[in-house]
């Protein structure tokens, strides 16, 4: 916990320090610097001015939301953007209450659910886009039509539905790995960074003896670490979040719902919460917490990848 809070506090100190050095840089008289027309500085300070309203837009409403995970119920309309009177009852309640039990059991799934999807989908993505990134690729035009129609269109959802119903998946978190593992996105983002692969490398690895196999886990994986992290995050992020597939699979059965469904049937059913006059009082504050605590693992796992993608965002920027 101390190496994440040291970590995280770096990342942001460091963040505002080259946004500062921006701004100066920005602002200070430079001979050299070629001299900006009128229109362009106005469209600059636009484009800032929006930037800054969007960030207000979604980071005030959150503010405002999890400051009542804070606070204390009996409080709440003196809430604006910070607790009224701070405490840590709402959160203790939802981890260790009444309601821990469920939240705990919802959390592993997702937990099983997101780690599964991610382990499997970026696989056998991988696996694939590596073949189609080679231009003797036998068919290689036919099969990218192939994933790219799949993009574009779909079978709908009672198909999807009828299949797993058939296989006797639904009402459980199955149902919602096997719909999920399938990501064309990432397969273009695969195959992009692989096409970029210096070919020499792998060329030496072929007259040492390597099979597809060996060159593709031991010469390739390594150095494909940015697209493999940028495309891990975002599918643990999507998985982590979503809840559409579980509430069109798992409808009765409570004790696979991932925690994303959890959360979203906590706020949009307040009948779930029921107790005392404490938790009466409490509710909103109650769901702010289940809230805040869902987003707490996307929080701690977010320092450690960046540096993968701010490198995986640039795939497909450059050809050479």
């Amino acid at each position: 916990m101390k190496n994440f809070i040291k970590t995280a506090t770096l990342g942001t100190k460091n963040f505002f320090i080259r946004l500062w050095n921006k701004i100066k840089r920005r602002f200070e008289h430079n001979p050299n610097k070629i001299k900006e027309s009128k229109l362009d500085f106005t469209l600059s300070i636009v484009n800032v001015v929006c930037l800054l309203l969007g960030v207000l837009i979604v980071i005030f409403p959150l503010l405002n939301y999890f400051s009542y995970a804070f606070n204390n119920g009996y409080y709440n309309i003196d809430v604006v953007f910070f607790p009224a009177r701070p405490t840590l009852d709402a959160i203790i309640y939802v981890m260790g209450g009444e309601m821990a039990a469920e939240f705990w059991r919802s959390f592993f799934n997702s937990v099983i659910i997101t780690a599964t999807v991610t382990i499997l989908s970026n696989l056998v993505e991988a696996l694939a886009a590596y073949p189609l990134s080679k231009f003797d690729c036998p068919f290689r035009g036919g099969i990218m039509m192939y994933f790219i129609i799949t993009m574009l269109f779909s079978a709908g959802v009672i198909p999807i539905y009828v299949l797993m119903d058939s296989l006797s998946l639904t009402e459980t978190i199955w149902s919602v790995v096997l719909v999920s593992i399938s990501n064309v996105s990432n397969l273009l983002y695969f195959k992009t960074f692989f096409e970029g692969l210096p070919e020499d490398i792998e060329e030496a690895a072929k007259l040492d003896g390597a099979n597809d196999l060996q060159m593709f886990f031991r010469i390739v994986v390594p150095m494909s670490l940015p697209v493999i992290g940028s495309c891990c995050f975002f599918t643990i992020v999507g998985m982590w979040n979503s809840y559409g597939g579980a509430m069109l699979f798992i409808s009765t059965n409570r004790d696979a719902y991932p925690l994303a469904l959890y959360i979203y049937t906590l706020v949009t059913e307040s009948g779930m919460i029921r107790g005392d006059a404490w938790v009466e009082a409490n509710v909103k504050n109650i769901q702010s917490a289940g809230m805040l605590i869902s987003i707490i693992p996307i929080l701690c796992i977010y320092p450690y990848v960046i540096r993968y993608i701010k490198s995986g965002l640039t795939i497909g920027s450059v050809k050479s």
